[in-house]
């Protein structure tokens, strides 16, 4: 699936309004998630912009985006059981050795990562407030150590559908009082502690912030 997404940080005095207006939209679920991210020891897929990371010690989710595009809003998105079945297990390890040359392929995901040398890169923390509208999923996230965001997503099955898929959550974002965020909280994460790696990435917010001001 190609994931669509835009993100904005959100001031501490204004989540509970935001909260209010999108009660109005339906019912809200919470979540909690705790993200695991890995990489190579130099950085190989964060200076790709590729994004592995283990979700919930109940899967693994695999993001790139194929056309290298100047802008982090949408993104093909793959999502792999960490006990995978053959036709997932060959499918992964095709994933990795895109964009890793010198990946040996493993059967689980465990053994997939220790036998390549991935090292963790960032563990994330984030409560959720998630709701639905329509195609749209829109949520309130508290980022342990990085603060409150909204994130308005939407998924599509084919390239020829993402420029709709764009318009349609600029749409909804188009009343958001809040500043953009042209990065994930992987980045921002990193541009905190690790400001020498956050460095490597291929998206920086100070890139859009000297366009976007």
């Amino acid at each position: 699936m190609i994931e669509v997404e835009l993100k904005f940080e959100i001031a501490p005095d204004a989540r509970a309004r935001l909260e209010k207006y999108l009660a109005t939209i339906g019912a809200a679920r919470r979540l909690q998630n705790s993200d695991t991210y890995y990489d190579t020891p130099a950085f190989d897929l964060l200076s790709q912009a590729v994004f592995v990371r283990v979700r919930n010690q109940q899967r693994l989710e695999f993001k790139f985006n194929e056309q290298a595009a100047p802008e982090h809003i949408s993104c093909m998105e793959r999502v792999f059981s960490l006990a995978p079945g053959p036709r997932q297990v060959e499918e992964m390890n095709s994933l990795f050795a895109g964009f890793l040359p010198g990946w040996h392929a493993a059967g689980t995901v465990g053994k997939s990562l220790s036998e390549n040398g991935l090292i963790e890169l960032a563990r994330i923390e984030n409560r959720r407030v998630e709701y639905t509208y329509e195609n749209l999923v829109v949520c309130i996230d508290h980022v342990e150590e990085l603060g409150d965001f909204l994130e308005i997503e939407t998924q599509c099955a084919e390239e020829s559908e993402t420029r709709r898929a764009v318009a349609q959550v600029q749409a909804f974002a188009a009343g958001v009082e809040a500043r953009q965020v042209h990065v994930g909280y992987v980045e921002l994460w990193l541009r905190k502690h690790y400001p020498l790696v956050y460095r490597r990435g291929k998206y920086q917010e100070e890139h859009f912030s000297a366009v976007c001001p």
